[in-house]
């Protein structure tokens, strides 16, 4: 016979009061599940202190927890009205008897009577009664969180009764590995063997997995534990072995061991890589094997990759300021002011593109910030042309995030021809004006617009008849590179606006 206490817990106020059977559930709150994903946990702010350390460091386990054990997990508190789900976990390894998430939902006694009573009695209670849902027919039990007088959280579970009633040999391991499991996680937060690191994980699907007893000894191996040790040089089974004297093991299952604690490594061994994590069970422990050889592998090649990019773009750079600085001495040399300036805007347009090279060096994406990139070839121009002295301002202003570096170059360049023309045909003879450089980023756009002061386009101004050089250039780059749009206006001074649009991977970058 149960007595039913008044429970000593303090009672937050939920968002939402209900008491919907799961297939209810599956209508009211549709989530998209995604197993990669880490578990998200949103608590009350009353619950501080080891209790919400705790309840984190379970929430960060639901997802190992339910693919070991082959059912749906569900982590709740109390709250007005029954009890609140902050977090859940559905297997990858079994059919889930919950079709969506439970999160946000309150689970009152009448439809989940084993969770209420767990947090009653601050104990395990494994429930009797058979649900069905989906076709699926389960039995919910529930586990209390900070066991003792006062617990603060329930862990329901719920299981499938096919996977429960028909099991293979490893369905029966993994499922009583859960048990512990789920026991050491009541108990308290699972914690580094350092005494201070949080420790949480999930089971991969290419996991080997074994079950060590409270002396060392292997009880049970999975065939993927097998084949992965096989791989790492052991030769032989792996039960009724000396978990420390198996491939990888010793460096992580050792400090472990009557500890109470858990602990995660990557280890090489015989041309493998292995990621060993092991969690001491009191007296036994499960431990989790990985081979990650050919992670590792494309990893190391995409930081080769990655590097050589970047050794590129550095040496193009290189190789683009020695071509400006050999421009700019021919220029200096040169007694035709016609050729001398010409050179000059030629050692802009390489510096320009140098400075994109140079951002490129220092990414790992083939992305770069155009705003920060036209502040620097805006500068590098008006240094060029007015000298530090210059009475002319010169402002950039705006953002535009990362852009790929094709596009990125292409309009530095036009920038620089534009902030130019309007410096030196703009402004003309004028002791000072105002130069303006905006950048917008929009969904599918970005504008760059650039203002003068200064007198302005003559009437009749044609820019496929009467433009210079730089606008030429401006032109080609923008229309026929960029596939955008060149507009000019005048008012006071003139402004041009320049629209291209944005490709795929500038938006997939952002």
């Amino acid at each position: 016979m149960i007595v039913a206490h008044e429970p000593k817990w303090s009672y937050v106020k939920a968002k939402r009061i209900c008491s919907p059977t799961h297939s209810e559930q599956a209508r009211t709150v549709p989530k998209t599940y995604n197993p990669g994903m880490e578990t998200q946990l949103t608590l009350p702010g009353d619950i501080q202190g080891p209790a919400r350390m705790h309840l984190e460091n379970v929430a960060g386990n639901l997802q190992f927890v339910a693919d070991l054990g082959y059912g749906d997990v569900a982590l709740a508190v109390p709250a007005v009205g029954g009890l609140l789900v902050v977090a859940d976990a559905r297997p990858m390894t079994a059919v889930a008897a919950v079709a969506s998430s439970r999160v946000g939902l309150l689970l009152d006694a009448d439809t989940e009577p084993e969770s209420h009573r767990a947090l009653l009695q601050g104990a395990v209670i494994h429930g009797e009664r058979r649900r069905s849902t989906r076709g699926i027919s389960y039995v919910t039990s529930a586990y209390a969180v900070g066991r003792g007088e006062h617990p603060y959280g329930v862990i329901v579970r719920d299981l499938s009764q096919y996977v429960a009633e028909a099991p293979g040999k490893m369905e029966r391991v993994f499922m009583f590995l859960a048990e512990r499991v789920l026991d050491v996680l009541c108990q308290g937060p699972l914690v580094d063997v350092d005494g201070e690191t949080s420790f949480a994980t999930t089971r991969r699907a290419g996991d080997g997995v074994m079950e060590v007893d409270g002396a060392g000894i292997v009880t049970y191996s999975s065939p993927n534990a097998v084949n992965i040790m096989r791989m790492a040089g052991w030769d032989g089974g792996l039960d009724d072995q000396r978990v420390v004297e198996l491939p990888g093991c010793s460096s992580v299952v050792a400090p472990v061991l009557g500890t109470g604690t858990a602990h995660a490594a990557t280890v090489e061994v015989s041309g493998r890589v292995l990621r060993v994590r092991a969690i001491d069970l009191y007296e036994g422990a499960v431990v989790l094997v990985e081979d990650i050889t050919d992670v590792r592998r494309r990893e190391q090649e995409l930081k080769v990759k990655e590097a050589t990019i970047r050794e590129v773009h550095h040496r193009v750079k290189n190789n683009l300021q020695t071509i400006a600085s050999l421009l700019r001495i021919q220029a200096r040399r040169s007694d035709n002011r016609e050729v001398s300036r010409s050179l000059e805007e030629a050692v802009e347009r390489v510096s320009s593109m140098a400075v994109v090279h140079e951002m490129l060096a220092a990414s790992t994406e083939e992305l770069v910030d155009l705003a920060a990139a036209a502040r620097v070839v805006v500068d590098m121009v008006r240094q060029g042309l007015g000298g530090g002295d210059s009475d002319v301002s010169v402002t950039v202003e705006g953002e535009t995030g990362l852009v790929p570096a094709a596009t990125a170059t292409s309009l530095a360049l036009v920038t620089v021809e534009l902030v130019h023309n309007a410096i030196e045909h703009g402004l003309g003879q004028r002791q000072g004006g105002i130069v303006n450089v905006l950048m917008r980023r929009f969904a599918d756009e970005i504008h760059l617009v650039v203002r003068d002061d200064g007198a302005g386009l003559s009437l009749g101004f044609d820019v496929a008849k009467d433009a210079n050089l730089g606008l030429a250039i401006v032109r080609t780059l923008v229309e026929d590179d960029l596939q955008g749009t060149l507009d000019f206006s005048v008012g006071r001074g003139t402004t041009v606006t320049v629209r291209v649009p944005v490709p795929e991977t500038a938006k997939e970058g952002e």
